[in-house]
């Protein structure tokens, strides 16, 4: 009996938990051979953001930030993309994720070492 009275309750909610993945801020992560641009990555902690990753180069690259994305609450199957803590992107393509970030400092950088060593790292900080 209490679950039925609950259900109306939760129809309720979810229309307005799914408007603020739709609202959410949108930022750009531009991905190239040789760095992660911005290099660091402010976010407000427990809100909903639309990360855009976007690669310009003729090869697939990766963004590596396993603490981050454990610590994240994503948006339906979003987290389905990120595969042992790293989103592949294909070449001259994006992809997108939204989620909740939460607070910390966390690093990011490319899976491939030759691309690190070359510079391709950066910090994401949630407050």
């Amino acid at each position: 009996m209490r679950l039925i009275m609950l259900l109306p309750l939760l129809a309720l909610a979810t229309p307005a938990f799914a408007q603020e993945w739709r609202t959410a801020p949108e930022y750009d992560v531009l991905l190239t051979s040789y760095d992660i641009a911005p290099h660091i990555l402010h976010l407000k902690a427990g809100e909903p953001v639309r990360l855009r990753f976007v690669n310009n180069s003729n090869q697939p690259l990766s963004f590596a930030a396993g603490d981050f994305f454990r610590a994240a609450e994503f948006r339906g199957r979003d987290s389905d993309m990120v595969k042992g803590g790293r989103l592949e992107v294909a070449p001259l393509s994006e992809r997108t994720l939204v989620l909740v970030p939460r607070a910390g400092r966390y690093g990011a950088r490319s899976a491939n070492l030759i691309h690190r060593l070359l510079g391709m790292s950066g910090r994401i900080v949630v407050d």
